[in-house]
């Protein structure tokens, strides 16, 4: 989700969640400073809605449960603490039952955009490998195809697919579904391409 730049002064985490329980606009929260999430684009929020569709239809009747954007994940330990809203995730932990916070995130998922991708790429990226519960990390460009999977078991190496017939797993909820699934509602032009510098890039 595409964040504006960051109030100056830093707060406590209590401070930020009796915030947020007030604001009429979500922040995240990462080491004292809190960050204003800006409006995603058309196309962002399709590809988050078929995302959180396809897991909420395959996890449904089990005891995972699929959130989508508007609830926080908290990560917290020796190296410090922060809240994020990622645009999808899934939780498997009964003991999730805060009404606002979720601890043990099974499998998180962020669709980037220009504004966000160095971001979630980067800094997200690594504090979300810091969570113990999470297995799978997912990041899936919204202006051209490509889907990267980033698993604890493989230590975290990516897993890079571009073509729209590949067939994406995430094994930690044992989902398997074609790329072009989670563009169903964004299809791209015919003549859509990825940029030059990411062609070398393999695939699986």
């Amino acid at each position: 989700m595409p964040i504006s730049t960051a109030k100056k002064l830093p707060i406590t985490a209590a401070e930020y969640l009796d915030g947020e329980l007030r604001s009429e606009l979500r922040h995240e929260f990462v080491e004292g400073r809190v960050y204003a999430m800006s409006g995603a684009s058309l196309r962002h929020n399709s590809i988050c809605g078929e995302a959180y569709e396809l897991l909420k239809q395959h996890l449904r009747g089990g005891p995972c449960r699929t959130f989508i954007e508007s609830v926080k994940v908290q990560i917290s330990d020796d190296l410090g603490e922060a809240f994020y809203y990622p645009d999808v995730f899934v939780t498997c932990e009964a003991a999730d039952d805060d009404s606002h916070v979720v601890r043990h995130p099974k499998l998180v998922i962020e669709v980037l955009s220009p504004s966000t991708s160095r971001n979630d790429r980067g800094d997200k990226l690594t504090t979300y490998k810091r969570l113990p519960s999470i297995e799978e990390i997912v990041l899936i460009e919204q202006d051209w195809p490509e889907l990267v999977i980033c698993r604890r078991a493989d230590r975290w190496q990516r897993h890079i697919f571009t073509q729209l017939d590949s067939i994406i797993r995430f094994e930690s909820i044992h989902f398997e579904a074609p790329l072009s699934a989670f563009y169903q509602s964004a299809p791209f032009p015919p003549e859509v391409e990825r940029p030059w510098y990411l062609v070398n890039r393999e695939d699986g």
